[in-house]
């Protein structure tokens, strides 16, 4: 190669030579520098030796996966994935370097890859047929590589990959213009998130005092990469018991790791995060001894506040975090209360591997917005390895809960749930004060067992115990908005906020979003647009959600066509099909709807998308289809105890309307309004139109009336699907205050 800095290198099994072929000539009919493989004998020393030089002077590395990989479990391919993996343990997340490419129609989910590779965005070309937006984009990452620069934004998260349980998955960067649809349709079998009202917008960021404080990640000084672990663990488990004492305020750690392996300007961090302190720190490992380097930084001076070593026996580490803890608060000083203290003093287990089985956990945990199945299941094999080792480790068990949780859901497998009781039931029994297993149990009664009653209990006690928890004032504020009680979780939601202000998450980062929709607050929903593109100026998802808002609230289409025309070609073609589709709705061209919606809404499953292509079928004339739509979204709703809405709407259009109301009654009795603020609503109005549809026009227009004065009583805040329920009554003047000027509330 004359410019190897340039190059991309393609890295394929033989089978699929000749669609890495089309690639290849893709790149390079761009003008880009290629390492493509195809007459040189796979294996041997030579081999060996020119493949791990490409792959350390390549720019960036393609994977191509495809049936053929799934089918191989040996092949050269694979040592050139995992040459490629090690490489990237020298780059911070934001670099790019992998790009994995489908070329048939293997499933992300289930393709046997390593795991960092779904991390990454990946691109289908079928048949290696190379897209001009595919071929762009990476011309356009090799010229960011090639800038001498460091990229100061945000890293764009990683494109949602949405299963399907009903639970409200974490849908990501490319996601994101359909988010609050997604999140809504997950929510129905009571995994639903909430949000901040109005004054978060302009929530300020905590005051910069010396008490507020961020742990960034440790560097791992070892040389070895298999010690990795030990500075993640240590930097969460650090971070963990300093946020257990009550005078100080603790960013969380999900806000930190953005930092890992940046230059760090502490002033610059500190003004980010809203914190007065920044703590940084470093592992090295020599055989069996370990030592923990920290220094304290006030972010407003630069000035170091403390610097000190902790050298330990790796197999007795065991007070390592309380050590640093204490020495910390003694430098800010803050002042320890006897709970404090004992928090210091606490040991949750005297076996040292154990422990270290914790700290790998610790360090691999999903951090609320992942779906990533690496991220649950091996944190609950290291958890249920250390149980064995010390069936005492109350802390183990509330960890361990937590994760089966998070599995339970993302997959909704009854065993989950099952293991998640078990095991915060054994850490009460161990240890009946501990707050962590409280946090378990509200996690549990949150979403698995749907108990508000028990979830609320748990979390008020957990928040006055951990206040600078921001899961546990999330998980609080979703309870306390869940009931209604819309005020009183305003504060949690802002506290959780700013404890965790860059989440990566994307449905965290919109919930306050949600809540201001929800509310018909229009001008605080498009300032807070505002704020998440303050905050990840990456995403350009936020334009087309502001445009979305701007054109409901103007009633005008204008402004989602002229951020399609601005910022489209920033997003991906969900993305823009989303935003194509409320277009095309909103000027009445109801087919190009329903092909757009099967792009923008490919994630979604078949019984939503079949309902409302249904509904446009019907409302573009075309009845037959209408019909086949409508009749096989039943057969998927009958097979889907959540899908009750789409089976009542479907049962309607077609003409049955005892059914409907049958079905839409029984989903109402089931989700009540007194229980559930957000998804309650929307069924009361598919109820209203359901009951127009049957001719009983006066319950109808009383609900209509009464869900004027109901939070998320009009269901067009959302987005998507209900926009086209909202069709079946677009003449009916009763209706229109409600779809068009809902007062705000």
């Amino acid at each position: 190669m004359t410019e190897p800095s340039h190059a991309v290198f393609l890295s394929y099994a033989s089978e699929d030579q000749e669609a890495t072929q089309r690639i290849c000539e893709a790149l390079r009919s761009a003008g880009i520098e290629v390492w493509f493989d195809q007459s040189e004998l796979r294996g041997g020393d030579a081999w060996d030796a020119s493949i791990r030089r490409q792959i350390k002077e390549c720019a960036l590395f393609v994977p191509v996966i495809s049936a053929h990989t799934d089918a191989r479990p040996v092949g050269y391919f694979r040592r050139e994935w995992h040459l490629a993996l090690d490489r990237m343990m020298d780059y911070a997340e934001d670099q790019p370097f992998l790009l994995p490419v489908v070329i048939d129609d293997t499933v992300e989910a289930t393709a046997r890859v390593p795991d960092r590779f779904r991390e990454r965005q990946w691109t289908y070309l079928k048949g290696g047929a190379a897209t001009p937006e595919w071929v762009e984009r990476t011309k356009r990452l090799l010229t960011e590589r090639a800038s001498p620069a460091r990229r100061t934004a945000v890293a764009p998260a990683v494109p949602g990959r949405s299963r399907w349980p009903r639970a409200l998955a974490a849908l990501s960067g490319a996601a994101l213009a359909a988010l609050v649809a997604t999140t809504l349709w997950k929510q129905r079998m009571g995994t639903m998130t909430a949000a901040p009202v109005a004054k978060v917008a302009t929530a300020a960021a905590p005051a910069r005092d010396r008490k507020t404080i961020a742990v960034l990640p440790f560097d791992n000084l070892s040389g070895r990469t298999e010690d990795a672990y030990l500075a993640d663990g240590l930097q969460a488990e650090v971070l963990n018991t300093l946020a257990r004492l009550r005078e100080l305020s603790v960013i969380s750690r999900t806000s930190t790791l953005e930092y890992r392996d940046k230059p760090l300007n502490v002033r610059d961090i500190g003004n980010r995060l809203g914190v007065g302190t920044i703590l940084e720190g470093s592992i090295r490992r020599y055989g069996g001894k370990l030592r923990l380097a920290v220094q304290l930084v006030d972010s407003n001076s630069d000035r170091q506040l403390l610097a000190a070593n902790y050298d330990r026996d790796v197999a007795h580490m065991l007070d390592l975090q309380s050590a640093v803890a204490r020495q910390v608060a003694d430098s800010l000083l803050a002042t320890l209360s006897r709970s404090d203290r004992g928090e210091l003093e606490r040991v949750g287990t005297n076996n040292g591997d154990a422990y270290d089985l914790y700290l790998r956990a610790m360090a691999g945990y999903p951090l609320d917005h992942t779906d990533d199945d690496y991220d649950v299941r091996q944190p609950k094999r290291l958890l249920e390895q250390a149980v064995k080792l010390d069936p005492g480790y109350a802390d183990a068990y509330a960890f361990l809960s937590m994760v089966n949780t998070t599995s339970y859901f993302h997959r909704r497998r009854p065993e989950d749930a099952v293991a998640a009781r078990r095991a915060f039931e054994r850490a009460f029994e161990i240890d009946p004060g501990l707050p962590e297993a409280r946090l378990a149990r509200g996690m549990y009664a949150t979403i698995v067992a749907l108990d508000p009653g028990q979830a609320l209990d748990d979390l008020q006690a957990v928040v006055r115990s951990r206040p600078s928890s921001a899961r546990a004032h999330l998980q609080l504020g979703l309870t306390l908005r869940r009931l209604g009680r819309m005020d009183e979780a305003l504060g949690h939601f802002v506290r959780s906020w700013d404890l965790d202000p860059l989440h990566q998450g994307g449905s965290l980062r919109v919930q306050p979003l949600i809540t201001l929709l929800g509310l018909r607050r229009w001008p605080e929903a498009i300032e807070q647009t505002e704020t998440l593109l303050r905050r990840f100026p990456d995403e350009a998802s936020y334009y087309l959600w502001r445009a979305k808002i701007q054109s409901f609230a103007q009633h005008d289409a204008e402004p989602m066509r002229a951020a399609l025309r601005d910022h489209g070609n920033e997003c991906d073609a969900k993305e823009r099909a989303v935003t194509g589709f409320e277009v095309a709705i909103a000027e009445g061209r109801y087919l190009d709807a329903i092909r757009l919606q099967e792009i923008g809404w490919s994630y979604f499953p078949p019984v939503y998308r079949e309902t409302y292509a249904g509904v446009l079928y019907h409302i573009a004339g075309d009845e037959r289809r209408a019909r086949d739509s409508l009749r096989a979204a039943e057969r998927h709703a009958r097979q889907d105890s959540g899908a009750r809405e789409e089976l009542a709407i479907s049962q309607s259009v077609l003409g049955e309307h005892a059914a409907a109301l049958a079905t839409i009654d029984a989903a109402r009795a089931r989700t009540p309004e007194s229980r559930d603020a957000i998804n309650g609503p929307e069924i009361s109005f598919v109820r209203s139109v359901v009951l127009l549809r049957a001719g009983r026009s006066e319950e109808a227009y009383a609900e209509v009336n009464r869900l004027l004065r109901v939070p998320f009583g009009n269901p067009l805040w959302k987005f998507g699907g209900l926009n086209c329920v909202a069709l079946l009554v677009k003449d009916d003047t009763h209706f229109d205050e409600l779809l068009h000027r809902p007062p705000r509330l």
